[in-house]
């Protein structure tokens, strides 16, 4: 079996605030090294369980934090934000399972740095009408492909919220979130045992009990940016629509057209700025 691994950073061991995930911040290299800690954890788990090959996506900022030479050598490795599908770029059919380590929750749901894809210009997303973050986004890509998000690591918001939306997951608390800036943290050594663990029982579990993969078609999006100003930018995508000022929606049967939409619209928003 083909395993796909997405890596996150802020629901890493350890990460608490947003300066430790930035790359101009001294705090920066403990992340770095609680990313590759927590993969390679996932990586030991998934090879134990059977998995034939392990691909894993650098998905934080720009592709750009995971060192080739701290990850495990049976494992390969996507960099950079050249990428087509952003935090999911690789997955395609040919995988059995997927996996999302250091995830976090969606902005507004609560936990360490709770956001959606950008910190500041979206205030929600929502699909089919239900607030959504980076779990069920990318999810729903994977299940697009026919491929079953089988497990998370992230603080106790995370793993709840998955939990809720794919049935038979399994999950690993790296922290006890207090905050948006604090947490309960526990040594590595426990995250990266239990990380492991969880992820050998949820690639082992597949053989007697499988996860069905993510879908709920027809898809309609909305985002519902910070300003009318974001969500100008934003509908000038084709196909889109003007929900309200701040609102920009599209809709579509098939998810990858919603997710390449997103990926469009959160873009060109980005392109906003209310200072000039």
């Amino acid at each position: 079996m083909r395993v796909y691994i997405s890596v996150d950073a802020e629901g890493c061991t350890g990460i608490f605030k947003l300066a430790q995930v930035m790359s101009e911040n001294g705090g920066y290299d403990f992340c770095r090294r609680m990313m590759e800690g927590d993969a390679n954890a996932a990586i030991s788990g998934a090879f134990r369980a059977g998995a034939s090959e392990v691909i894993v996506n650098d998905a934080h900022n720009s592709g750009d934090n995971i060192r080739i030479d701290n990850l495990d050598r049976r494992a390969r490795l996507i960099s950079g934000g050249d990428r087509q599908f952003s935090m999911m770029e690789g997955i395609s059919p040919e995988f059995g399972a997927a996996m999302f380590i250091g995830y976090h929750n969606r902005k507004g749901g609560g936990g360490v740095i709770s956001h959606t894809y950008y910190y500041s210009e979206m205030q929600e997303v929502r699909i089919n009408g239900t607030p959504v973050g980076e779990s069920e986004i990318n999810g729903l890509l994977a299940g697009s492909f026919g491929v079953p998000l089988v497990f998370l690591s992230g603080d106790q918001y995370a793993a709840e919220n998955i939990k809720a939306k794919v049935p038979g997951i399994r999950t690993a608390v790296t922290k006890k979130a207090i905050g948006y800036a604090s947490a309960e943290c526990v040594n590595p050594e426990i995250t990266w045992k239990l990380i492991e663990e969880e992820v050998y029982a949820a690639i082992s579990g597949l053989r007697t009990s499988p996860i069905k993969p993510m879908s709920d078609p027809p898809y309609a999006l909305e985002i519902q940016f910070a300003t009318p100003g974001h969500a100008n930018r934003a509908s000038l995508l084709p196909g889109s629509r003007r929900v309200s000022p701040t609102t920009v929606g599209f809709e579509a049967a098939d998810y990858s057209d919603i997710f390449r939409a997103f990926l469009c619209l959160i873009t060109l928003a980005s392109t906003f700025n209310e200072y000039r």
